[in-house]
């Protein structure tokens, strides 16, 4: 392996801007590999509010936004499996910045108190008509 394949991606250099065409090319191809599934059981997105995502970003630690994927289960009612998306600050070393009393699967401690950020809208519950849609009709 070489120097470059083993040094950790910069957290301030993570992620990069993409063209409509690219993000629609990207959709398509999740919805055709979960074709097969009710359209009621396959959520697309999740939409959260800007405030709440900025108040997330807020502390000066934050370098970055890690977004986990996650599953509700209803162990009171019918056992209702609800994807879930959760957002945490990371620093610039790639740390959650998480509340002192959470531990992470594996024995991953938290470093500080801070927020974690769940409860988004999901798509297509509650979709709008804009961007985010590969068949058709968005404005985004």
């Amino acid at each position: 392996m070489s120097d470059s394949q083993s040094k950790r991606p910069s957290i301030a250099d993570a992620g990069g801007f993409i063209s409509k065409e690219r993000m629609n090319e990207l959709l398509s191809n999740y919805e055709k590999e979960h074709a097969g599934q009710k359209a009621t059981d396959i959520v697309k997105a999740m939409c959260f509010s800007k405030d709440k995502v900025l108040e997330l970003l807020a502390d000066d630690r934050a370098a970055g936004l890690r977004i986990y994927y996650g599953v509700h289960i209803d162990a009171e009612g019918d056992q209702i499996k609800e994807k879930k998306m959760v957002l945490v600050a990371t620093d610039a070393d790639g740390n959650d910045i998480l509340p002192a009393d959470v531990t992470l699967d594996g024995g991953i401690q938290a470093k500080s108190a801070n927020l974690i950020l769940d409860e988004g809208l999901p798509c297509p519950n509650y979709c709008g008509g804009g961007g985010g849609s590969t068949t058709g009709g968005g404005k985004g």
